[in-house]
């Protein structure tokens, strides 16, 4: 099983994601993956078919063919890519966009004032221990057991019941809680069961609405100590927020145009079953992060959650994900086209320098960078190198104007 090769697989399918259904599906499957409470997520996308699509099947069976064993310049007419004109809005962060942020944090993270004289009310933050049981054999469940934890009394972070049962409880107080977990709970072991909650509170908070310099400095944020240094800092990082997005927006704007004016035809089945292979990497890598929220999710719901979410009206997955696959085979074609055009060329070289960053970052997983260099396929590196070259050079050959509203 390949180690963590998220840091890798963005060079070769990210550049992919920048446009059309690829960059929407991408992105709802990241943000829904990235959230732990997107059960009904994956509920809805098992309701939408329980069966596995068909195209995800016996991928080891496939007959593949990569760029290298095609000429790229068969499979499209490139229109005029360069010095061609897109409109993006440009970058900017406003007052109220700081505001916004901070009062974000003030959400997320409220100053919080110590009560000692009353139990606890819907609103309060009660830092808890608990243990989960199950209700029959009083043998505790996985994840059901935290210490030290900040819960949001009336939040629904937890199961119904859970929070509910805590209102009224005194500091230093410890009760069970009976409750059942519902029927459409992620996990099936325990979806439906009856189970015991013991929970002990250690401290009641009160959330105020009223940021301090106390709570500021708080937060964590390298160099603030104050209000006033909170608002420098988040604009700051917000601006450099909203410039890479720009950039991500001109780099779609690009791709998206290049495509536009470029002509296919139909590509070699082995070529599609590649980049099959390729997209089916991803979609494994956000169904493993579903699981790892206690959501247990198959590559085949993401699909359909990347299908309600971009477009809804659609009911066949599988021409879903086979569209997706076809798109992404463009953009390489197309990427693949105009770098012979141009002579842009990707070295073992360069391939060696990635791969060494990508470990020296330690956010692999391997042991060894020789251990790396044997899990990784080269041409897939290779290729999203190249596409990375390629959007680079349209990007600096395009015309990026301001939209004229």
């Amino acid at each position: 099983m390949k180690k963590n090769l998220s840091v890798l697989l963005v060079v070769a399918m990210a550049v992919t994601s920048l446009t059309a259904c690829g960059s929407k599906s991408k992105e709802a499957a990241s943000d829904a993956a990235s959230e732990s409470s997107s059960t009904e997520a994956v509920a809805a996308a098992a309701a939408a078919g329980s069966n596995d699509i068909a195209s995800l099947q016996n991928l080891d069976k496939l007959e593949v063919k990569t760029l290298d064993d095609i000429n790229p310049m068969d499979y499209i007419t490139l229109g005029e890519y360069k010095g061609f004109t897109v409109e993006v809005a440009p970058a900017s962060v406003t007052d109220e966009d700081v505001d916004g942020y901070i009062n974000n944090l003030i959400e997320s993270n409220p100053a919080k004032t110590e009560i000692t004289d009353r139990p606890i009310q819907k609103g309060d933050i009660a830092n808890i221990d608990y243990e989960g049981k199950y209700a029959d054999t009083g043998v505790a469940f996985d994840g059901g057991t935290a210490k030290g934890f900040d819960l949001d009394i009336g939040s629904g972070m937890f199961i119904p019941g859970f929070e509910d049962g805590l209102v009224g409880v005194k500091l230093g107080d410890t009760v069970d809680l009976d409750l059942t977990f519902p029927e459409e709970y992620g996990s099936k072991d325990l979806a439906g069961k009856k189970v015991v909650f013991t929970v002990k509170v250690n401290k009641i908070s009160e959330k105020s609405k009223e940021p301090t310099d106390e709570w500021a400095a708080g937060l964590g944020m390298e160099g603030v100590t104050n209000l006033e240094q909170l608002k420098e800092t988040s604009k700051q990082q917000l601006t450099e927020e909203a410039e890479a997005t720009h950039k991500a927006d001109v780099e779609s704007a690009v791709i998206e145009k290049v495509i536009e004016i470029s002509e296919f035809k139909d590509f070699p089945q082995e070529l599609l079953n590649y980049y099959l292979v390729q997209e089916n990497e991803q979609l494994e890598n956000y169904a493993q992060m579903y699981t790892a929220y206690g959501q247990p999710t198959t590559a085949s719901d993401i699909v359909r959650i990347m299908m309600q979410n971009t477009a809804p009206d659609q009911t066949d997955a599988d021409a879903f994900l086979k569209n997706m696959v076809n798109e992404v085979a463009q953009q390489f074609i197309t990427f693949a086209a105009i770098a012979k055009n141009e002579n842009i060329a990707i070295s073992d070289e360069d391939v060696e320098n990635y791969l060494k960053e990508a470990f020296d970052a330690g956010t692999t997983g391997y042991s060894s960078l020789d251990e790396l260099k044997g899990d990784v396929d080269p041409k897939t590196i290779r290729e999203g190198l190249m596409a990375d070259k390629v959007v680079a050079f349209l990007v600096d050959n395009a015309n990026v104007v301001e939209p004229a509203n």
